[in-house]
């Protein structure tokens, strides 16, 4: 049998990993990420105590490919689960299932996705990101049930630098007679941060003949304390006109934040949302947190108040 020096063995090794280096710039950059909670707790509205998933597990999968000089193509496909079954949702790419480009033009997305109005200012603007009990992005920023979170059958374009980002989508229309109405759904948005400061606005026109709303707000860092503030306002898909108000602070403690915050809601002139919440949220890692929070509506039917303990570890 023969044997190979050191030298020749040392080229021989750098000989493979430049192919293999070769082969794998070829291919398609591929991430796997995802989101495991689950916790104990009582949701407002309801006496009983159960176990929840209170931030969404997911399972996703996102990718790049140079296609050289300057271009790129894009994916992403997210699923949606709930860790204490393993069932998955109704829509298993419930989360989003794009296929696009990017270049120097900014980026090109078609599929099921986020609008602009929601991922660029709405969930900004909730210290909780619209998570756990106490989330208040759904009670003030997305107001009267006229905003969306996703779009199927959509195209949006974003474009990003210097701080700002800028995005815009519209949708296919659903069939003419159908609970949407025929307009086609249209979102616009635009926020700034640089440093401790945020500010950002957007629009919506979610498809029905009456129904659009507008959000704005603003969040800044003063030292260990963050502050935030949200707006929207809007027209119901009964011509109701529909505001909200957000007001909410993080303050950091070594590894842990502490959150409290006050959202409402009215349709009409009239509330029919006032809630304060108030958490605490240890990270025991870059990855992984314990979170305990506390709810009150005091606008709700019955059961006004709510809470939760619980885990979650991001990977």
């Amino acid at each position: 049998m023969k044997t190979k020096t050191p030298a020749l063995a040392a080229l021989a090794t750098a000989a493979a990993l430049a192919l293999c280096g070769a082969g794998a710039q070829a291919q398609t950059n591929v991430t796997i990420y995802g989101k495991l909670d689950l916790g104990y707790g009582k949701p407002i509205g309801t006496d009983l105590d159960q176990m929840l998933d209170a931030a969404g597990s997911r399972l996703g999968f996102r990718g790049t490919e140079d296609l050289g000089g300057g271009l790129r193509a894009l994916f992403g496909l997210e699923h949606r689960f709930s860790p204490d079954t393993g069932l998955p949702n109704a829509i298993f790419w419930h989360g989003y299932s794009t296929v696009g480009l990017a270049g120097a033009f900014g980026r090109v997305n078609l599929g099921r996705q986020y609008t602009p109005a929601f991922s660029l200012i709405q969930n900004q603007i909730d210290p909780w990101g619209g998570d756990t009990i106490a989330q208040l992005r759904d009670v003030a920023m997305r107001v009267g049930g006229v905003g969306k979170v996703r779009v199927a059958k959509s195209i949006r374009y974003d474009w990003g630098g210097s701080g700002f980002n800028v995005a815009a989508s519209i949708a296919q229309a659903e069939q003419a007679g159908s609970a949407a109405g025929p307009d086609r759904p249209v979102s616009i948005a635009a926020n700034y941060e640089k440093g401790p400061f945020f500010v950002g606005a957007g629009y919506e026109d979610p498809a029905n003949a009456n129904d659009d709303q507008w959000s704005v707000g603003a969040r800044y860092a003063l030292g260990p304390v963050t502050l935030s503030a949200g707006y929207s306002w809007g027209t119901t898909a009964a011509n109701a006109d529909t505001k909200g108000l957000l007001v909410a602070a993080v303050w950091r403690l070594g590894t842990g934040e502490l959150m409290g915050g006050y959202a409402k809601h009215k349709v009409a002139g009239k509330t029919l949302n006032a809630k304060a919440s108030l958490g605490y949220h240890h990270w025991l890692s870059k990855r992984t947190k314990l979170y305990a929070d506390i709810s009150r509506d005091g606008k709700a039917a019955s059961e006004k108040s709510g809470w939760d303990l619980g885990l979650q570890h991001n990977f």
